[in-house]
């Protein structure tokens, strides 16, 4: 994942969980004691240390992206504007006369199953809340946001590219919209109860965040489609079929998951509660919970507005960060990832970017010999080249072994229904256990030199790797010297 990012976006991430885990997290301490009570000045433990963080200092993190998210969409506006202007003003023209590389599927047929869909959500919401005013609604409001932010981020994706898609400032500001449209309809009108509101608010919030998700996806999509030569209505027909067939699939999929391991701490310890109630002591371990950031941030949003129980201090402190992170002109969203982030994510973030960032400039070195001045054309070429292969073998990593958690996850639910049957891989070898510590970081590196020497054939022949990081490594201590050193007066 960092090396996909890049350094610069790593090393924000990074200094966000500098800034929650070596500043905040002390500083909270220092002031209010840690959850040992231990006395200030005694040991403390990394559990009391990742206590503070994630009962308090995270959410530091929910502020600053909310307060980011929303800035991020007013920067863009000019952006937003152009291309709701563009869907709203393409003229389709005659098809006959068009390219076949033109052809898009007809926009009347595409209107009729925007209102099928609409109708159909309409319904589902009418029978999850019980409430006609507030599914018509929901319906219509998300059929407006919808068509916006799907507007906004395809064409976003079509000009920088879906990773760049700010589909997180997009969920947050769809959350923020609809929770003053249910608290308005359901709170004032229909007088619903909190946990009413709680669901309608997620069900038309995850439909809006889903819709941007896949329009910068197919737009990526019809962006390679056009360089090599696509029909476009193909291509939309294609994405139809996969959309229906990944909505299908992906249900079954996170309830396995989510009956392996639990998706998430918060709901690990609200599933182990139930089990408790019920007499059950078969509980689940929540240190093996599955880390879901995204879904405890909406929760944490949703729960908080409705339920009144957010950690606001901490909240606008994170807006106060964001605000200051704006005025230095530096990306919030991404210091506030690293915020709300675990420092156990955030420092493999980092390494990938540093990784991507000796393997790139090791690919110029080599072709022009230094990292001063301007990139050479062949330079470029030979930077792009390692970053695609980097790119390709990263995002393997990155499906493979979110593949193999399906897997196992299939094992382990079999194993649930049909206990004692060997059904789980650790048992097949005798009984393997944790590797512990010490053997899970040499697992680790080992993965890392693999990844460095997949990347690494991709660099131009001449030149060697340890001297190239040397190079590097001196490079950056120059310009850290010259970035610390005070102006002459």
């Amino acid at each position: 994942m960092g090396y996909i990012g890049g350094i610069r976006i790593a090393s924000f991430i990074f200094l966000g969980g500098v800034i929650g885990f070596g500043i905040l997290v002390p500083i909270y301490g220092l002031v209010n004691g840690f959850p040992n009570a231990s006395g200030l000045y005694q040991s403390i433990s990394v559990a009391d240390y990742t206590a503070v963080w994630s009962s308090q200092i995270r959410y530091a993190g929910v502020g600053a992206m909310v307060v980011g998210g929303v800035y991020t969409l007013w920067s863009m506006r000019k952006t937003i504007i152009e291309g709701l202007s563009k869907s709203f003003n393409k003229n389709l023209g005659d098809e006959d006369a068009q390219l076949r590389t033109e052809i898009d599927i007809p926009l009347n047929k595409v209107f009729i199953v925007c209102g099928i869909l609409v109708s159909l959500i309409f319904l589902f919401y009418w029978y999850a809340t019980g409430s006609l005013i507030m599914a018509l609604a929901g319906a219509l409001f998300l059929a407006m946001v919808s068509f916006f932010f799907s507007a906004v981020a395809g064409y976003i994706a079509g000009v920088v590219g879906s990773s760049n898609s700010p589909v997180s400032g997009m969920t947050i500001a769809t959350l923020l919209f609809t929770i003053g449209l249910v608290w308005i309809v359901g709170g004032l009108i229909l007088d619903m109860s909190q946990t009413d509101m709680m669901i309608a608010t997620m069900f038309i919030a995850a439909i809006v965040a889903t819709s941007a998700a896949i329009a910068g996806d197919v737009m990526q999509d019809l962006k390679t489609g056009h360089m090599v030569g696509a029909t476009p209505w193909r291509q939309q027909t294609a994405e139809i079929i996969g959309v229906t067939v990944g909505a299908l699939v992906i249900g079954p999929v996170l309830s396995i998951l989510h009956d392996a391991f639990q998706i998430s701490k918060t709901a690990c310890a609200n599933t182990n509660e139930r089990l408790l109630e019920s007499g059950s002591t078969d509980l689940y371990n929540c240190n093996d919970a599955l880390f879901a950031p995204q879904a405890e941030l909406i929760g944490a949003i949703v729960e908080g507005a409705f339920g009144g129980n957010l950690n606001l201090p901490m909240v606008f402190l994170g807006a106060i960060i964001a605000v200051i992170l704006i005025r230095l002109t530096m990306p919030v969203m991404s210091v506030a990832i690293g915020i709300y982030l675990p420092l156990s994510l955030s420092v493999p973030i980092m390494l990938g970017g540093i990784i991507s960032h000796v393997l790139l400039s090791s690919a110029r070195i080599r072709i022009d010999g230094s990292l001063e001045g301007e990139m050479s054309k062949s330079a470029k070429e030979a930077v792009k080249e390692v970053q695609d292969k980097g790119v390709l073998i990263g995002a393997g990593f990155i499906a493979g072994e979110s593949l193999m958690g399906v897997l196992l996850a299939v094992f382990i639910v079999a194993d649930k229904r049909w206990p004692g049957n060997g059904i789980i891989p650790s048992e097949w070898f005798g009984g393997i256990g944790s590797l512990g510590d010490g053997w899970s970081l040499l697992f680790f590196a080992w993965f890392i030199g693999v990844f460095i020497m997949l990347s690494a054939r991709s660099l131009p022949t001449k030149g060697n790797l340890f001297s190239d990081f040397m190079y590097v490594l001196s490079d950056a201590a120059k310009r850290l010297k010259l970035a610390l050193t005070p102006p002459k007066v």
